[in-house]
């Protein structure tokens, strides 16, 4: 852990997780947070401001129109924990795909036609079997979720036809979650694929060396930017690569004990304007 901050015009890029660090509990942008934000994209328009998050895109889009980026250059967004890049457009940069063989094996462990939830993204949508968790992420999370007939989409995947980003199980049980990831352990192993469980919901299994860290690497080069010219701010273990990956990596005060081990600053929690406070002390100091 260090003390002194960074110097705020040498940093070229800021990356933010959304769900726990840019939004507050209840899944809001709060007024200073939107403030702090437009004065700095204002003072410094070089500078890259980066969404980060295991969301597809349609479910960043109000959260773009709120912060005032829709159409602001240098607006990149790494999404689907990593498989995604797009860029300030929407126009993609780079992606991954899971093999198709993963799934005609995974489908046999864990049936799909099971009590287990599962959800394929795909581009800019979100796939599911079941009607109930479709409404409620795209209630709560904002996801273009899409509910399809089981049998006839399960062949499209394993036929090849449709390649799938990122594949997810949504629960909200702890011990689920560690039966799933013990049944597909090998399989898991056997395709090199990450995974990352995130939000307390979401199972995700993603094409190998995928993930927020390899995006944002991914993302640096193709920018020609230094690391050490980049501050990221993340409170879950589907940010650890992230933080990782910066020369200025920032935990929540609501992060866990091991997402902080990681970063070099602790900023308030997301129910304290956390992000928001770290910004405005790093960017608009001599404002």
């Amino acid at each position: 852990m260090v003390n002194e901050l960074p110097d705020g015009s040498k940093l070229k890029i800021i990356i933010t997780d959304i769900d726990g660090t840019l939004l507050t509990p209840k899944g809001k942008i709060s007024d200073k947070t939107k403030n702090v934000i437009e004065q700095i994209l204002e003072k410094y328009p070089d500078l890259h401001f980066v969404l980060a998050s295991g969301r597809a895109r349609p479910a960043t889009q109000q959260i773009r129109k709120i912060l005032n980026i829709n159409g602001r250059p240098n607006t990149e967004s790494l999404l689907s924990n990593g498989c995604v890049i797009y860029d300030s457009k929407g126009g993609i940069l780079f992606q991954k795909s899971i093999p198709t063989e993963f799934f005609v094996k995974a489908h046999k462990i864990i049936d799909p036609a099971s009590d287990v939830v599962y959800m394929y993204s795909i581009g800019d949508d979100a796939f599911t079997f079941s009607e109930e968790w479709a409404k409620e992420i795209k209630d709560k999370y904002e996801e273009q979720t899409v509910v399809v007939k089981l049998e006839k989409f399960i062949h499209k995947i394993e036929s090849g036809e449709l390649m799938v980003n990122k594949f997810c199980f949504l629960t909200r049980q702890p011990s689920e979650v560690e039966r799933i990831k013990t049944a597909l352990e090998d399989l898991k192993n056997e395709y090199n694929l990450e995974c990352a469980y995130s939000a307390g919901l979401f199972l995700d299994y993603m094409p190998i060396n995928t993930n927020k860290g390899t995006s944002l690497n991914q993302l640096i080069k193709l920018l020609n930017i230094n690391k050490n010219e980049v501050i990221a701010f993340g409170d879950g273990g589907n940010d650890i690569q992230m933080l990782q990956m910066v020369g200025w990596p920032v935990a929540m005060a609501n992060a866990s004990d091991e997402v902080k081990s990681y970063a070099k600053l602790i900023a308030k929690s997301n129910s304290e304007d956390g992000l928001a406070d770290m910004l405005e002390r790093i960017f608009l100091k001599n404002n």
